[in-house]
């Protein structure tokens, strides 16, 4: 394979799959820790050559180059050792988020048309109750036991031989992530190794991380924030990851003392978390240069608090899992706390009119964001009405409502989607109204989302009940709760005559958040 710099907006990168990025680093700094999680650790030269061998067990079990390989694991060695032996081998890392109900596991691994399924042991009740409905699917389980007709994670990577010798083009897949949407279920993502490569290098040339810092990962990896900028971006930099399976305060504060981590990746709920809680002024965090807010809005009165508190100044970002996922970041030196910031390198950014998304409008007006780069996806997986409706001549429209002023600083207002963002992950109404209108007792539902100062949305659901029939909000609450992921269970039920809809039968969410904003507003 030849290595080439790409030239764009006046803005080279260079041209390498991940996996062959990691193999270099793990040659320049090959006994350096690479990730440390609890009282493991490995090195650079230890997980090159452990993917190495997870790739070649891969092969044997007949992964080829574009093989789906679906990773369903909470954060771990396991996971990053997987997520380079499937490049290795050729394949396309399908992650799945952890809180995953089988129904939800089922349709991703079918829909992506994954070959093999490698999942966590204690995962193991979700995996198999799917199991028997996959006949021609691999699975590998992590942990010491496992079923009949599943294969050990630790057995395939003990296993010699050397990784399959693949070409890997730049415009090849890397990674098929699921993104909720607002009109049915989720949608794969179709990620190049040029979307994920360059967009690291873009993060990299806007944000001050360099090889000798150590970054604090929590941020789940099935996640493109985390997958990409945390979990990967640290390989590619060179760096140590200290590794946490979930979040608990007080031992995030300890880790970041006792490895004196020096960058700290976080979400919105963090940052009130760090204004707030009592343990934080019982810890030393000195060594952290910066905190980096994304995945969802970031209000500005908690994170000043947060800065008065700590000392540490935080950066805001912004992006999409369409975009790999950054397409602003706040400069260091400049940031403002309101704003995403610019566009960073290599980025074209534009805010355009909300009717027609052809006229572009001066500073200061609000409407569409648009952005085009070389971190913008092919296009949704199998779904090219789906692709065409967002990516026009080259431009990805965001769905997301902002301004921009002179400065090129640009201002998040609203989003034109009807997507609810609990706590940074993305919650699409329509699958959540889909599994309301399952319970026996619900003719029709609409779910909008509504303001929450920790989770800065919550999922909330409108529900018209069939004549004669009775249910309960938490008998509701319940049923969704057992049939999708935690996240995007409903949090508030409230029983309406009819949803309102339009002639041709879609939900007018906006009349739904209408009604909550003047309840809101009466109650103030």
């Amino acid at each position: 394979m030849t290595l080439a710099t790409k030239k764009t907006q006046r803005w080279t990168y260079r041209e390498i799959p991940l996996h062959q990025r990691m193999r270099e680093v793990a040659q320049e700094v090959a006994s350096k820790p690479a990730l440390l999680h609890r009282d493991r650790v490995v090195t650079y030269r230890e997980l090159d050559a452990a993917s190495d061998r997870f790739a070649a067990a891969l092969a044997r079990r007949g992964v080829r180059g574009g093989d789906r390989v679906t990773i369903f694991m909470p954060n771990s060695i396991e996971f990053v050792i997987s997520f380079y032996g499937i490049l290795k081998a050729g394949g396309v890392v399908n992650p799945i988020n952890v809180q995953s109900k089988d129904r939800e596991v089922r349709f991703q691994v079918e829909d992506s048309g994954a070959k093999a399924v490698l999942y966590d042991d204690a995962l193991a009740p979700i995996v198999d109750a799917i199991r028997p409905s996959l006949p021609n699917v691999r699975f590998v389980v992590t942990g010491p036991s496992s079923a009949d007709g599943v294969e050990r994670f630790d057995a395939l990577v003990a296993e010699d031989g050397a990784a399959p010798a693949v070409e890997t083009a730049m415009d090849d897949l890397a990674a098929l992530p699921y993104t909720s949407g607002t009109t049915g279920f989720p949608k794969g993502v179709m990620l190049t190794h040029r979307n994920l490569t360059a967009n690291q290098q873009q993060f990299f040339a806007s944000v001050p991380v360099r090889r000798d810092d150590v970054f604090l990962n929590v941020l789940p990896f099935f996640h493109i924030y985390a997958l990409n900028l945390l979990m990967t971006g640290a390989v590619s930099l060179g760096a140590t990851q200290v590794i946490m399976a979930r979040f608990d305060m007080v031992e995030y504060l300890t880790l970041v003392e006792r490895h004196r981590a020096t960058v700290c990746f976080i979400v919105p709920p963090l940052v009130l978390g760090l204004a707030a809680h009592p343990e934080v002024d019982k810890h030393d965090l000195s060594s952290v240069r910066f905190f980096f807010s994304g995945a969802a809005p970031l209000a500005p009165e908690p994170a000043r608090k947060m800065v008065a508190r700590t000392g540490i100044p935080i950066i805001q970002g912004y992006g999409l899992t369409e975009t790999s996922p950054v397409t602003h970041a706040n400069p260091h030196d400049a940031a403002v706390l309101e704003s995403i910031g610019p566009a960073i390198v290599g980025t074209e950014d534009r805010i355009v009119d909300l009717e027609t998304g052809t006229r572009d409008l001066p500073a200061g007006e609000v409407g569409e964001i648009a952005v085009r780069g070389p971190q913008v996806m092919r296009g949704y997986w199998n779904k090219p009405d789906d692709t065409a409706a967002v990516i026009r001549d080259g431009w990805f429209f965001t769905g997301d409502v902002g301004r921009k002023d002179e400065k090129g600083y640009v201002f998040i207002v609203d989003r034109k989607k009807e997507f609810i963002k609990y706590k940074g992950f993305g919650v699409g109404p329509a699958e959540v109204e889909a599994v309301l209108c399952e319970h026996p007792a619900v003719a029709d539902a609409g779910v909008i989302g509504k303001s929450d100062e920790e989770a800065g949305e919550i999922p909330k659901a409108f529900v018209q009940l069939r004549p004669g029939a009775s249910a309960t909000p938490a008998e509701l609450i319940d049923f969704v709760k057992a049939r999708i992921s935690d996240y995007k269970r409903v949090r508030e039920v409230e029983f309406i005559d009819k949803v309102p809809r339009t002639a041709s039968g879609k939900i007018l969410r906006r009349e739904l958040a209408d009604r909550e904003k003047a309840k809101a507003a009466t109650a103030g």
